[in-house]
């Protein structure tokens, strides 16, 4: 699917979205809190399935809309619902999957309309996996078809396409760094090359030999 929709100019960084690869987009322009981040939007058979919220504005309910699926969104962590999800639930009939584990997160915005405990299965090319830590309910995406990992702030990239090392900041009372150390490992487990976070630096090509690099003293 080809869908060019510009913002309010034609400069690149204004696109409403970026398109990754055949199912993959991010959604430009995304801040939390002032600072940039990323949310994306997966193309499956018979869905959409948004990763984290983004802001709503009428061009990106636009774009969603160009595929003429019905969808859904999964929040990585309780600070990912942010206030336009009900917006978006109202809009565009989003119905909106977070763990149960982050109901009570100090930081959530929206209340999901299914929480989960076992997670859910969205598409056979999808894997939804528990990444506790960050918060408790954390979680991680894997898109089987193109080896992509969404890892919301499981982990992320920094500017050198390294693992930005969360150990050496400020930890919060909900986060548990042990857990969030387990979770890293345990997604080694899994096949994957590209890293698509909530915060700082995606990682392409490598995610999985950046992770094992940065796990190895860990």
């Amino acid at each position: 699917m080809i869908y060019l929709l510009f913002m309010s100019c034609s400069n690149a960084q204004d696109k409403v979205y970026t398109q990754h690869d055949d199912y993959t987009y991010e959604i430009n322009s995304q801040y939390f809190y002032g600072e940039k981040v990323h949310t994306y939007l997966i193309d499956l058979p018979a869905q959409i399935l948004l990763f984290d919220l983004p802001t709503y504005s009428k061009e990106v309910e636009e774009f969603i809309r160009s595929f003429n699926k019905p969808v859904l969104a999964i929040i990585s962590h309780g600070s990912c619902g942010i206030a336009d999800g009900s917006l978006w639930q109202e809009k565009i009939d989003l119905i909106i999957y977070g763990h149960s584990a982050d109901k009570n997160h100090p930081w959530i915005r929206t209340n999901p309309d299914v929480l989960f405990t076992k997670v859910p299965e969205f598409d056979p090319n999808v894997e939804v996996i528990h990444t506790p830590g960050h918060s408790p309910g954390s979680i991680c995406v894997l898109d089987k078809r193109t080896k992509s990992m969404f890892t919301g702030d499981t982990f992320y990239g920094n500017e050198k396409g390294e693992i930005r090392d969360f150990t050496l900041e400020q930890q919060a009372s909900y986060e548990n760094l042990e857990d969030r150390i387990s979770s890293c490992k345990k997604l080694l487990a899994y096949e994957f090359d590209h890293v698509y976070p909530f915060h700082y630096e995606i990682i392409k090509k490598r995610g999985k030999s950046a992770l094992t690099e940065y796990l190895l003293d860990k």
